[in-house]
């Protein structure tokens, strides 16, 4: 995790992530994408608000009640930081698999793992983070969608310079996500959007601003 500074930086930004571990989520339960929508076609959601969407198209069946999403939020930042002639440049590496489940239509409960890793600066640094969120999904067309997250986490962050003693440091961590959402077929999905990531205790504090990558599946 990187500390605000009053630089001249360019930061280019990547994200990435394995998509056989959701695979298996969307094509078995493909066949009964209409088992329960013999009316579907006729009804829609945000029927008070706009835009509506049926219900049987992709966007419209997820978030529905009692669903379960297994997905992973991913990023990869390579930066080059310039200040006073002398460069320094860093690499990080995030994955964030996570479990929601839909309480109601709409509403989401889960929680999720994280490990992300650091190179640069004359040393590495790595932070576990585990914690809940809660998230709103808001279908847009029939296959678009936006799928807010907040949450809070426990992470634990590790330095080890080139020179020195390791350093650990504990704290908690709040914890933004906004992907905007594609569904190219029912059961899978993938979506892409800005994250923020605020240190709230421990000795460092640091804020995180990245875009990231999700992926996933849901039953």
């Amino acid at each position: 995790m990187q500390c605000d500074r009053s630089m001249n930086f360019k930061h280019i930004t990547f994200s990435a992530v394995t998509l056989s571990a959701f695979t298996s989520l969307a094509l078995p339960a493909h066949a009964q994408d209409d088992d329960d929508d013999v009316n579907a076609n006729l009804e829609v959601r945000n029927a008070d608000t706009l835009p509506e969407v049926r219900v049987n198209s992709p966007s419209g069946r997820f978030g529905l009640k009692g669903q379960k999403a297994v997905s992973s939020d991913a990023g990869l930042s390579i930066s080059n930081t310039s200040i006073s002639g002398a460069e320094d440049s860093s690499t990080t590496l995030l994955l964030r698999p996570a479990f929601d489940y839909f309480l109601v239509d709409s509403v989401s409960l889960g929680g999720f793992v994280g490990v992300e890793y650091t190179s640069g600066a004359g040393s590495t640094t790595s932070t576990i983070s585990i914690g809940p969120r809660v998230g709103y999904n808001l279908p847009l067309s029939e296959r678009l969608s936006v799928w807010p997250k907040v949450g809070f986490s426990l992470a634990n962050t590790t330095s080890d310079p080139e020179v020195g003693e390791e350093v650990s440091n504990t704290g908690t961590q709040l914890n933004l996500f906004a992907p905007l959402m594609f569904h190219p077929v029912q059961h899978f999905f993938l979506g892409l959007g800005p994250a923020l990531d605020v240190d709230l205790s421990g000795e460092q504090k640091a804020t995180t601003v990245a875009v990231r990558l999700t992926i996933g599946g849901w039953i």
